[in-house]
């Protein structure tokens, strides 16, 4: 069997999930850009942090995760 992928981040998602619920709650907004994914046939494979910000707080210099940097990455069977 032959795949094709697709890999977007969390922002792209919740602008998914958007334009159907018409809300702006980013759970509801993310649930819903997961499912609709679903729906057009990609499972997600992996999700994985592509970067981090640095943060100086009181306690030294932390890395901390954003979710501009969190990709999830989706397969589906590729159609001839």
């Amino acid at each position: 069997m032959k795949w094709e992928y697709r890999t977007v981040d969390w922002g792209e998602i919740r602008k998914i999930g958007a334009s159907i619920t018409g809300k702006d709650y980013i759970d509801e907004n993310v649930d819903a850009g997961l499912n609709a994914l679903g729906d057009d046939g990609w499972e997600l494979v992996t999700v994985y942090v592509d970067g981090y910000s640095t943060h100086h707080g009181s306690k030294g210099e932390e890395l901390l995760a954003s979710s501009r940097y969190v990709k999830y990455t989706f397969k589906r069977p590729l159609l001839d």
